[in-house]
């Protein structure tokens, strides 16, 4: 790893600055929970927080507006992993009291897996709600289709392939809830095991039965994710569950060295929708994705 991308890291938002410094140079925690604890108090994580209404809630809304409602907010700031705190309570509780993430003891159709894949990993980074994880695992086991992983469009409509979108939103979350809960680790760990070989198999963008590329979107590396899937995501997932490299991750993790200029990587296509604010300036790299590549090298690539 370059030194001026490690500086350029370390001179940054506090989210990134700790998980530069625990995933990048491998410091123990007593080295980084300073600046995991600075994520609410400055910069981005702060000024999310700063737009919270009196509600509870963001933009007035729980999953929608798109991108700035309290469900995709309150994902953001899971993916900087800011620490639970007040104002996270108040957005979760928002979520539960009008339904956001479902009733997961129902299987009405309209209830949905890649909601509430999101919606647990929200409620286990903020240590929120863990009165429902039992009811959501047991809601995410009933819905895994024939080929071990999960679409959002089933039971709506009947199909036997799951997608990578879903599945990766469901991956992250159990991971999520197992870091925080690590009680959950057997139960969790039968129902990731067939949706990694699901993602596998398809060698984690391509078509099982052509060897195609599935989607042009799968292999652009753009941060925030929201709710689309693409390579880095599913790299950087196998990467945080301390997966061994498999031979089928090679043409991904290639195309993600091909990304790099001089050290660093761009932000990617970005969503349309609203958003408060971008995280990077325009025309400059991306810090997160950044973060990400660089770590998904040091595991898989011995960078």
């Amino acid at each position: 790893m370059a030194q001026n991308t490690i500086d350029w890291l370390l001179d940054n938002d506090p989210s990134i600055i700790f998980q530069t410094k625990r995933d990048l140079l491998g410091l123990e925690k007593n080295e980084w929970i300073k600046d995991q604890k600075q994520i609410s108090k400055r910069g981005w994580g702060k000024s999310l927080l700063d737009l919270q209404d009196s509600s509870g809630r963001w933009a007035d809304g729980l999953y929608s507006p798109k991108f700035t409602s309290t469900h995709y907010t309150l994902l953001l700031l899971k993916r900087m992993e800011m620490l639970p705190n007040d104002q996270t309570s108040q957005g979760c509780d928002q979520l539960i009291k009008i339904g956001a993430i479902g009733d997961t003891s129902s299987d009405e159709p309209r209830h949905d897996a890649c909601i509430t894949g999101m919606g647990l990993g929200i409620l286990a980074q903020f240590k929120s709600h863990t009165e429902l994880f039992d009811g959501i695992l047991d809601f995410l086991e009933r819905r895994v289709i024939e080929d071990g992983a999960w679409n959002c469009r089933s039971p709506r409509i009947k199909t036997r392939h799951s997608s990578m979108h879903t599945t990766i939103s469901v991956l992250e979350g159990l991971t999520t809830l197992v870091n925080n809960y690590p009680e959950y680790t057997n139960r969790v760990k039968k129902l990731i095991q067939p949706a990694n070989e699901f993602l596998l198999i398809h060698e984690l963008f391509k078509s099982h039965r052509t060897g195609e590329v599935i989607h042009p979107q799968f292999i652009d590396i753009s941060f925030p994710p929201r709710w689309k899937y693409s390579i880095l995501s599913a790299l950087d997932y196998f990467r945080s569950i301390n997966h061994p490299f498999d031979e089928r991750m090679s043409d991904a993790i290639e195309i993600v060295k091909q990304r790099q200029k001089n050290g660093f990587w761009p932000k990617g296509k970005q969503m349309s929708g609203k958003k408060f604010f971008d995280l990077d300036p325009p025309r400059k790299p991306s810090k997160f994705n950044t973060l990400r590549a660089l770590r998904v090298l040091k595991m898989y690539d011995n960078l």
